[in-house]
Formats: C-alpha cells, structure tokens, sequence
C-alpha cells in the first residue's frame, strides 16, 4: 500500500520525461523542496547518492531498480524513517504522458510522524509533479520548434 499516490497528464513523450528524471542534478529545477541531489555512479539499480532537501536535512538514497523510458525506485532514509518512492510513465498517445509518483512510509519509529509526513509529501509531490510537467512540455515544445535548442525559455516554478 502506497501512502502517498500523486499524478499528473503530461503534454510530452516518455523520452523527455525520463531524460529529466534521470538527470539528478537537474532535480532542483523542478522539485522546489531539493536544494541539491546527486548520485555517485550512473543512472542503474544500486547506484547511490543523497539528496539535500531545503531544510537542510540530508537525505542518502539508493535506486532499487530502472526500466528505462519506464520507471524507477528509489529508497531513501529520512528522520528514523524509511522512505520508498515510485515513479512510473505510461505513454497516453504520442506526447501525451501519465506521470505517477507514490511514496511508502516504513521503519520502526515511521508510526509516530506518519499522518504528518504523508502531508508533506502529498503537498510536495503535487508541487513536484506540477513543475516537472511545466519543465518537460517546456522542453517537448522546444524540441518541436525549428530553433529547438536555441529557443530560450523561461520556467516559473511553485
């Protein structure tokens, strides 16, 4: 059982989408509560990094496994609780995208702050989900205009 499900219609192909996810250091661009990510090795199952969140708390992490264009999993320690997200594509037509991030909320003390993290990350995840839909039809029209890279673009995010 997912403790948290959010997702969002993207107007853009899987492809971008999975381009930016995999880009970790570009997570900030779109998920307002990171203020730096990186993981220590490529973009596969075992690879692991930290993501430091805006509080400055910071968080280790390991992907747990990558299908490519796909999904992908990674756990995540935080607080005394283990944290597994989800992030899964499903290609609705040509570009057109469902994006769909869960988390799961586990560890021996997760009981006494799982009402309030469930919260936090219902409302950072839409915030989340809402920027990277804005970054990837941002980047999917631009890749779809004859400038293509040298279009400049400008993203507001929430």
């Amino acid at each position: 059982m997912n403790d948290v499900y959010v997702q969002v219609i993207v107007k853009s192909p899987p492809p971008i989408i999975w381009k930016i996810w995999s880009n970790f250091a570009e997570s900030p661009l779109w998920d307002t509560d990171v203020r730096h990510c990186e993981l220590n090795g490529p973009f596969q199952p075992g690879t692991q990094g930290k993501c430091v969140l805006n509080n400055g708390l910071e968080m280790p992490l390991k992907l747990e496994s990558v299908l490519p264009q796909e999904s992908y999993r990674n756990s995540a320690k935080l607080l005394w609780m283990n944290l597994e997200f989800d992030h899964r594509l499903r290609r609705l037509s040509p570009n057109e995208t469902q994006v769909i991030h869960s988390a799961k909320i586990s560890g021996p003390l997760s009981f006494l702050y799982r009402g309030l993290m469930r919260k936090a990350l219902t409302v950072a995840m839409t915030t989340a989900l809402n920027n990277l839909k804005a970054l990837a039809e941002l980047r999917a029209d631009a890749a779809r205009t004859p400038e293509g890279d040298h279009a400049e673009t400008h993203l507001h995010l929430v």
